[in-house]
């Protein structure tokens, strides 16, 4: 079964937000997607989820909204969401700074969802699977990381270390703290999955990005 939503929407992990940060990106009337133990916060913050998604380990409290229960345990409840779900673009918070196997799993993911645009936000980056193709507006001096979750070839432009001609690799040498010298960089992946990192003040650049 998918749940296909026609616009962008906020997803809730179960690791530690806060109220303010979450409703910052729900804005007014943005859709909010909890994963399993994120639903619990929504509820706790006076919020309803449009729909929660996960095996329910984590989330016991009585809820009468839309519920997709999966049971599978091969795949964490964040992929649980990114194979059942659909919509233009995922915002998705409360995935980072808890337990350190579950962040890792999350980017895991993360580059493994090709067709998906999803941003994961921490409390400093925008974090996303680079496609084959991106441009991003960025003031000059912006910080810009790549890291490779495979062997990776791809191009640059407007950075202050080319990424032209590297092999990239997660044991090996990877593409952290480069920095934008023009004001619109370009990235393209000729092989492998990379994900992108900025500063968190350019979501909106990424998702319009993504999306485009």
């Amino acid at each position: 079964m998918t749940v296909e939503f026609y616009e962008p929407i906020v997803v809730l992990g179960g690791a530690k937000v806060s109220q303010k940060h979450l409703e910052r990106y729900l804005g007014s009337g943005a859709i909010l997607v909890c994963v399993d133990g994120g639903a619990q916060t929504a509820l706790d913050f006076g919020l309803t989820p449009d729909l929660i998604v996960g095996d329910m380990d984590s989330f016991k409290s009585p809820f009468e909204g839309r519920v997709l229960k999966l049971d599978e345990q091969d795949t964490t409840d964040f992929e649980k969401c990114l194979y059942s779900v659909t919509a233009p673009a995922m915002i998705a918070l409360g995935f980072t700074g808890g337990r350190l196997d579950h962040e890792l799993s999350v980017f895991n993911v993360l580059a493994k969802y090709r067709d998906h645009s999803v941003v994961v936000v921490s409390d400093e980056d925008a974090i996303f699977r680079c496609p084959d193709r991106l441009e991003l507006e960025l003031e000059i001096g912006a910080r810009v990381s790549v890291f490779p979750m495979s062997r990776v070839q791809m191009r640059s432009v407007g950075l202050e270390w080319p990424l032209d001609g590297l092999v990239l690799t997660p044991n090996g040498q990877v593409g952290t703290s480069n920095r934008a010298v023009q004001a619109k960089i370009g990235l393209n992946v000729d092989a492998g999955d990379v994900l992108g990192l900025v500063p968190l003040r350019y979501l909106d650049v990424v998702i319009a990005a993504l999306i485009r």
